[in-house]
């Protein structure tokens, strides 16, 4: 089925773009008709048993990070989740969405103006893809898309101001998702179970 409609639950504004991002990269044609910003993972956790009910009127793609849980089959099974409608799609960023992004080290290294040998070459592997994407920030001879993706010195903020803003700009004209793929085993899944979303066996 191609040129279907679909609905986006997501944990943020990042992770909305990523998730266009692939849905375009698919050659489908899906259609975005609805993107649902929970602003965390408990609110789409939360939502689980909604997403159950409501993807039979419109097909539903939910992505969240895999943050502390050991594994992907860990948060599956905590969020209950093991047998989906097959109009419901999960998938799930090791350990963060960040990581897909470090995943596409040529792209992501001149984005930040860094030296490409500063890219973890196993981004699913950092403990804190977040922090990566962050701290390689610091390093960037671009001084204002530093100021605009770190957190002020002092402040209780975890991004910048306009983090999710700078890098979902990235993601939307300069990502390389095939790039990615090659070096983060979790963006490759959800590429592949993506394109195959919602179409007859």
């Amino acid at each position: 089925m191609t040129g279907c409609n679909l609905l986006l639950a997501v944990e943020d504004e990042l992770s909305a773009a990523v998730m266009c991002k692939l849905a375009q990269a698919t050659g489908r044609g899906f259609v975005i008709t609805r993107i649902m910003n929970a602003g965390g993972c408990g609110q789409l956790k939360a939502g689980m048993a909604k997403f159950r009910t409501a993807c039979h009127v419109l097909p539903h793609v939910v992505l969240t990070d895999l943050d502390q849980y050991p594994c992907p089959p860990a948060l599956i099974a905590a969020w209950k989740a093991k047998a989906l409608p097959p109009r419901l799609l999960l998938r799930i960023a090791v350990r963060e969405v960040e990581a897909w992004l470090l995943a596409d080290r040529d792209g992501i290294a001149n984005f930040l103006s860094v030296a490409k040998n500063k890219v973890p070459r196993y981004p699913e592997a950092e403990e804190d893809p977040k922090r990566t994407l962050i701290n390689l920030a610091r390093k960037s001879r671009r001084r204002r898309l530093a100021i605009e993706l770190v957190p002020e010195t002092g402040s209780s903020a975890s991004i910048g101001p306009l983090y999710n803003v700078r890098l979902s700009e990235y993601v939307t004209t300069n990502w390389d998702v095939e790039r990615a793929r090659t070096a983060s085993p979790s963006l490759d899944r959800a590429l592949s179970r993506l394109a195959s979303f919602m179409l007859v066996p």
